[in-house]
């Protein structure tokens, strides 16, 4: 006598044990959640098998009706196309949905009398510097944190209106804040400053040109025994910590532009994800088959040289979420997975390595 299970009779008894993206579909085929996993059988039988969240094992078997599945050839496309649906469907039992890919923006709006560092979750104002995306908030909070010492920034919160007479806080007392709330920086000053830091965080041939006038005004302060707040030996400090994180200012991964040859989950084929500037573009399944394999190929270059003619290199919140997908991707699970840099090769050289490397 078979032993008795929890999963449902309208779950699919063929589920492969492969990657890939399953719903959970209700009244009129709604997506009720949507999820990936390297293993499909494994994952969806699981649900019913509890550890997972108690209220939603019930809701999901209460409302439902059926289980549809999309095998892949890898678990990046899985994620990709995980990460689409959801964020088209947006279904009721994903509730991990609002934070689970959010991204953050380093924010400076010159657009505002005295700006400071902010962090947001997209791209918001034409006025404004962004740097991002990132995929937490300790990094961009800690570059913030450097800006405001290194350039006297304000990090309180609020307009300002100037006041003389007011009291100074404690950064202006210590020497990392210019203090414009009372009049010490004025809004000329304090807007150099902040183009400033918009610069050095921007390029790093002015951090260099920043760094070498520090060391010069620490060797001039040394001799003469002076000390300014801050003085300028600090200043080295936090701008050699700011450097340390210039890899992840450059934002490689976000600028990018790149074509992935993903395995397919028919031997026989495989999938072309483009990425023009990071933005990641649609996957597309291809006969590894002479003449058909190249024109595909340059297809995708073509589609990607396109995409960049009209892009300003900043993505919103639903490109940011495949984005840092990718990034993530790319910085761990590459392997020997073929990612060809379109700044590096034309299109005719990537034609020639990918048919050399898959036919």
């Amino acid at each position: 006598m078979p032993r008795p299970t929890p999963v449902p009779d309208w779950v699919p008894r063929d589920l492969p044990r492969a990657p890939g993206v399953y719903r959970f579909l209700g009244e009129r085929d709604a997506p009720l959640y949507i999820g990936k996993s390297v293993n499909l059988r494994r994952r969806v039988r699981g649900h019913f098998y509890g550890g997972g969240q108690a209220g939603r094992l019930t809701e999901l078997g209460l409302l439902a009706r059926a289980v549809s599945y999309r095998q892949t050839g890898s678990d990046l496309e899985a994620r990709l196309l995980e990460a689409r649906a959801i964020l088209k469907h947006r279904p009721r039992l994903n509730r991990a949905l609002k934070n689970r890919w959010r991204g953050w923006y380093l924010e400076i709006d010159e657009g505002e009398p005295f700006p400071r560092p902010l962090l947001v979750h997209s791209p918001r104002r034409a006025s404004a510097s962004y740097f991002g995306p990132f995929a937490g908030r300790r990094l961009p909070l800690e570059i913030a944190r450097l800006l405001e010492d290194l350039f006297g920034l304000r990090s309180c919160t609020g307009a300002i209106r100037p006041d003389p007479r007011g009291p100074a806080c404690l950064r202006h007392g210590i020497g990392t804040c210019s203090a414009p709330c009372i009049g010490v920086s004025g809004l000329n000053e304090y807007r150099n400053r902040v183009r400033d830091a918009i610069e050095v965080l921007a390029d790093a041939g002015a951090a260099r040109r920043l760094r070498a006038r520090l060391v010069e005004q620490s060797a001039g302060n040394g001799a003469a025994g002076q000390s300014i707040p801050p003085s300028a030996g600090r200043r080295l400090v936090w701008l050699d910590e700011l450097e340390s994180y210039r890899s992840v200012l450059a934002r490689p991964g976000q600028q990018a532009s790149l074509l992935v040859i993903l395995p397919d989950h028919k031997p026989e084929r495989r999938v072309l994800l483009p990425v023009a500037l990071g933005k990641v573009l649609r996957s597309r399944s291809v006969a590894v088959q002479d003449g058909v394999w190249q024109e595909a190929v340059a297809d995708a270059c073509y589609a990607i040289r396109v995409r960049e003619l009209g892009m300003d290199g900043i993505l919103q919140p639903d490109e940011m979420v495949l984005s840092l997908i990718l990034r993530r991707w790319l910085d761990t699970d590459v392997d020997d997975i073929p990612v060809y840099d379109l700044a590096r090769l034309d299109d005719r050289q990537v034609v020639r390595s990918a048919t050399e490397r898959t036919l």
